[in-house]
């Protein structure tokens, strides 16, 4: 089972490829403001890498924010119309559930949370050890009404502890740990093993329907 993992936002694009459990090739490049012209390329290189053709695929996930809202227009409407031209399914995946699947392993609650300007960020909780389970729902809220959420050690991940760290700190003392910052980013491979976690269950989207998860209230 081959899948095609792609994540455009954040600054950092990452598309992996998987077949089953065994990572073939990944890509990930620090690319601001250059999804749109890099990432069709980016895909081809790696399945050239890998010695195969986009109809060797059987499905694509794609993350679907929240994060730059130009960024996941682009992840998403590539997706979309690769899938719908090799009439192959599309999974959406939630970009803070990959940013925690970098960490899924880690005992105890994993706060991804992203800086989404305006004074507030995106953030959700889970809980890691043996699989990795969603204690809340994508947010966007102020740093503090995250934080409001959360009781006990937590560990934090994200782009968002560049500017809230200090926050985190003086709010939790010893009980938040802060992960290293590569692993502050979603990778085309998680996002590939989250869709394809989704596949085993039957599950998929409607190439017209499946659309950007901006969280933003407001935004569409």
């Amino acid at each position: 089972m081959k899948i095609l993992g792609i994540d455009t936002s954040t600054p950092i694009g990452s598309i992996g490829l998987i077949d089953e459990n065994r990572v073939v090739g990944e890509h990930t490049l620090d690319i601001v403001k250059a999804h749109s012209s890099r990432l069709m390329p980016a895909i081809d290189q790696i399945l050239k890498w890998a010695d195969r053709s986009v109809h060797d695929l059987d499905a694509c996930a794609v993350g679907i924010g929240p994060g730059s809202f130009t960024g996941i227009r682009i992840g998403v409407g590539t997706v979309k119309s690769l899938c719908y031209a090799i009439k192959k399914p599309i999974l959406g995946v939630s970009t803070l559930e990959a940013i925690a699947y970098n960490l899924r392993y880690v005992e105890g609650l994993i706060c991804p949370f992203l800086d989404a300007r305006q004074n507030e960020v995106y953030g959700a909780i889970f809980r890691g050890g043996k699989q990795l389970v969603r204690e809340s729902e994508d947010l966007c809220v102020p740093i503090e009404a995250l934080l409001d959420e959360i009781d006990g050690p937590t560990t934090f991940v994200g782009d968002g502890l560049q500017r809230y760290a200090s926050v985190v700190q003086e709010r939790f003392g010893g009980d938040a740990t802060f992960a290293e910052p590569i692993f502050n980013v979603p990778r085309g491979a998680g996002v590939a093993q989250l869709g394809y976690a989704r596949f085993l269950k039957g599950q998929s989207d409607d190439y017209f329907s499946l659309t950007p998860n901006y969280v933003r209230k407001g935004v569409t």
